[in-house]
């Protein structure tokens, strides 16, 4: 009877310890998983990452395709910049040789009057004047008055009785030539022997030439209406 009871009571708690090792093991199944099935949350993970892998590959692909435009955009807009600079400067080239613009620079201021001990008629040595406008150009002169008249390529220098009219102003002996440009080539192309300043010297003319640091030289006061030259479109030129 003993041995019985015993037995049943080892029964008992060997159900029970059964059923301690199933709970167990459930637990522990919900806790870890089930090792024979995939991880639903590591299959996600896995998932998201390779969608996010993905996705960085074709926003590096967009980051190069804007890296290479904005190259091409910087050197396009270089390449404006260059072309504006160039306009820029031919423009204020031609605004100098327009005389429409009041300038400054280094050069000379040439002094022209009559020997005292000389009779000499302006209007009809006008031509020697002329002359000396072509040396100072021909030694490169940005920009010429002739006592105060801007020299352009439109002046006029038209000899009246005993005195010259430029650009329609009548001027009389003495006359101050101003040009803006470098002074050892204006010196060297007026000075040499034989040269315009010893032709006009012989005939009675006075000529004393200072160069300066700075001359300001005014713009040209009147206007130029063309009437005939219109400007050539570059298709017609092909």
């Amino acid at each position: 009877m003993k041995k019985i009871g015993e037995k049943a009571i080892l029964f008992i708690i060997s159900i029970a310890l059964g059923i301690f090792l199933m709970m167990q093991y459930h637990t522990t199944g919900n806790v870890l998983g089930d090792s024979n099935t995939p991880d639903e949350k590591t299959t996600d993970l896995n998932k998201e990452l390779a969608e996010l892998s993905v996705e960085k590959n074709n926003l590096r692909d967009e980051i190069n395709k804007l890296q290479d435009q904005a190259k091409i955009n910087e050197e396009e807009s270089l390449e404006k910049e260059n072309q504006i600079k160039e306009i820029e400067e031919e423009l204020s080239k031609q605004k100098i040789l327009s005389g429409y613009y009041d300038v400054k620079g280094p050069g000379a201021i040439i002094t022209i009057d009559s020997d005292p001990n000389t009779y000499v008629n302006l209007a009809y040595s006008h031509q020697y004047i002329l002359a000396l406008i072509s040396y100072l150009n021909n030694a490169g002169v940005e920009a010429i008055s002739i006592n105060g008249q801007r020299y352009t390529n439109y002046t006029e220098v038209v000899p009246v009785l005993e005195h010259i009219n430029v650009n329609g102003v009548a001027l009389v002996l003495p006359l101050e030539i101003k040009a803006i440009g470098n002074s050892r080539t204006i010196e060297a192309s007026l000075n040499f022997v034989g040269g315009i300043v010893s032709q006009m010297t012989e005939i009675g003319f006075t000529i004393e030439t200072e160069y300066v640091d700075e001359i300001e030289i005014n713009k040209y006061v009147g206007e130029k209406e063309f009437k005939y030259a219109v400007p050539v479109e570059s298709n017609e030129l092909e």
